[in-house]
């Protein structure tokens, strides 16, 4: 009797365990939230970390003896160096750029720069850029406009341009910089490109001083590349105002009376006059004063532009001629297409650097015919 009871017993726990098992693997796993991620391992945590702060991407453009682009740079063709150390370069590669078109549409004055002239130049570079390139644009006066956000679409940025670039009565060149630094922050490291096309000139009062907007940009690590329009503006203001306000006169004699006085004898007239000369006010006289202001601002610019572009690895442009410009869109293109990336680990950790520290960068080649440009140095930034 006893052992019947244990024989029920055991029955009714076996299959109370079968039973669970079976509605257990019938229920539907657990789903995962689609914008959860499964969280990483310790191990791969840390080796993104260390390779997102330890690696320099250090982007150089390559010449050879022609000026044409060199597509075979290898790591033993070059040499870097940081702070005058020598490095270990771990990769050269090429990747598409990302190319922030900044475009001065301010201070207008008719004279050579022109909202027309800036539209013609961009086209010319669109249409030299990669297929596979973004770009985004830019454009400052009065204030500072996004009119395009990154794209591939030549057809858009070719709309945009034609639709919406605009000219005005101000330059806010500074805030037009430090827009184009907080832009390049979603792009990749080493594919970072601004191309600036303006005069300089700078309309005083602006929310945002050149130097602050300079050191974002320069902290971007972007390549700076300027077309500017301050050589020809000179020129077209002195062609402007190189007249003179005097009229001089013929000398010849006229008659107070025309056709003669009835009353005398031929020949004789009463009131003789001479033109020898006649001075006409200038009522254009502010005007000329304004304009000349302006083209020594624009001489001014010059030199922090030259500086900017050089610290960046790029190039400042300044044609004297419009065809010059045009043709100067095209060169800027080349430049952007012949950018490597080349990248190393630093033999001095950034994470012991300063914040804000400043790194100096020098290059050089090993190989006999090859030219090489790349930025000045960076600025360690604080890790995300």
């Amino acid at each position: 009797m006893v052992s019947r009871r244990i024989f029920l017993a055991l029955l009714i726990c076996v299959v109370t365990l079968t039973i669970t098992s079976v509605q257990r693997a019938q229920e539907p796993a657990p789903r995962l939230n689609p914008t959860q991620q499964p969280a990483p391992t310790p191990q791969q945590e840390t080796e993104q970390v260390k390779v997102f702060t330890e690696e320099v991407r250090l982007p150089v453009i390559a010449f050879d003896d022609y000026g044409h682009f060199d597509p075979t740079l290898e790591m033993d063709d070059l040499l870097v160096l940081e702070d005058g150390e020598p490095q270990q370069i771990r990769s050269i590669q090429r990747i598409p750029a990302n190319v922030l078109l900044l475009l001065d549409t301010g201070n207008e004055i008719t004279l050579a720069k022109s909202v027309d002239t800036t539209r013609a130049i961009v086209m010319r570079l669109l249409a030299s850029l990669r297929t596979e390139q973004r770009v985004a644009i830019v454009q400052f006066n009065e204030r500072v406009e996004l009119l395009q956000d990154w794209t591939i679409d030549r057809e858009q940025l070719a709309h945009v341009l034609n639709t919406k670039l605009h000219s005005g009565k101000r330059s806010r060149l500074s805030e037009g910089v430090r827009m184009a630094a907080e832009k390049l922050k979603d792009t990749p490291m080493g594919s970072r490109h601004v191309v600036i096309i303006t005069d300089g000139v700078e309309t005083p009062g602006g929310k945002v001083s050149y130097a602050e907007a300079v050191k974002k940009l320069v902290a971007a690590q972007a390549t700076v590349h300027i077309i500017s329009y301050s050589q020809m503006v000179r020129q077209a203001i002195e062609k402007r105002n190189g007249g003179s306000s005097l009229k001089k006169g013929t000398g010849v004699a006229r008659d107070a009376i025309p056709g003669g006085d009835p009353t005398l004898p031929p020949g004789m007239t009463r009131n003789p006059s001479y033109t020898l000369g006649s001075i006409t006010f200038d009522t254009d006289r502010e005007m000329k004063r304004w304009y000349k202001r302006y083209a020594e601002s624009a001489k001014q610019s010059e030199q922090r532009l030259i500086s900017l572009a050089g610290e960046t690895g790029g190039q400042m442009l300044v044609p004297i001629s419009k065809e010059a410009m045009l043709a100067h869109g095209e060169e800027v293109a080349r430049d952007i297409g012949a950018q490597h990336v080349v990248t190393y680990r630093p033999k001095r950790p950034l994470a012991e650097a300063r914040a804000g520290e400043y790194r100096r960068i020098e290059i050089a080649p090993r190989r006999t015919g090859l030219t090489l440009r790349t930025r000045r140095g960076y600025v360690v930034t604080p890790t995300r």
